[in-house]
Formats: structure tokens, sequence, C-alpha cells
């Protein structure tokens, strides 16, 4: 009886693992995807991401903390945090006429979003 439960506790340890081999295969799958995306949005932009940093830091009178291409946006658009007073806002920034687009406080209930 021994032998059966070492069995079955083997069988269950083997389709744990196989799972988790399939979330990860299907997270990396969903990774190239996001990055294909971003080089395809990037290639279209007329800006560069330092003049988009320019931009928001501009706009929001903060520093630039973070900045990348934003691939759930259907046109190349970048999005960029910056701080000041302490506060972190997200701009932004339309990355064929390098105009921002939106600004928002970026806190975790999104309270005090405001378009500028």
């Amino acid at each position: 009886m021994h032998n059966k439960a070492n069995k079955i506790l083997t069988a269950m340890l083997a389709a744990a693992v196989m799972t988790g081999a399939a979330v990860n295969a299907a997270q990396a799958g969903e990774s190239k995807e996001k990055e294909a995306k971003e080089l395809t949005l990037f290639s279209q932009a007329k800006i560069s991401l330092t003049e988009a940093i320019r931009a928001a830091e501009k706009k929001t009178g903060g520093k630039a903390m973070e900045a990348e291409v934003d691939e759930e946006s259907n046109t190349v658009q970048f999005e960029v945090e910056t701080v000041k007073d302490g506060k972190v806002y997200e701009v932004k920034v339309d990355g064929k006429t390098g105009s921002v687009l939106k600004v928002s406080l970026d806190d975790e209930a999104d309270e005090g979003s405001e378009n500028k």
C-alpha cells in the first residue's frame, strides 16, 4: 500500500511540474508577442524616446522616472512616468507628433486623474 501512495504522489508531482511548464511557455509566448508589438509601434514613431521624455517633463514640471512604448495602444504612443513633489504622473505622448495626449496622477485607486 505504501508503494501505491508513492506512485500517486509521484504522478501528482509530475502533473504539477507539467502544468507549471505549460504556464511558463504561455507567458513566454505572450512576452514575445508584446515585444513584437512594441517594436512595430516603435518603428512608426517620428520622435525619439528622448523627445517624448522632454515633452512629459515639460508638461508636468517633473523629472522622468520611467519611459516606454505603450503596447496597449493601437497607435504609437510613449508612456512616461514623471515625479514632481513626491507624486507620480503618467504622461501619454503621441509618438508621431510629440504632443502630450494625457496626464494622469498615478495612484493605486486612479483617483484624481486629470487630462491636461
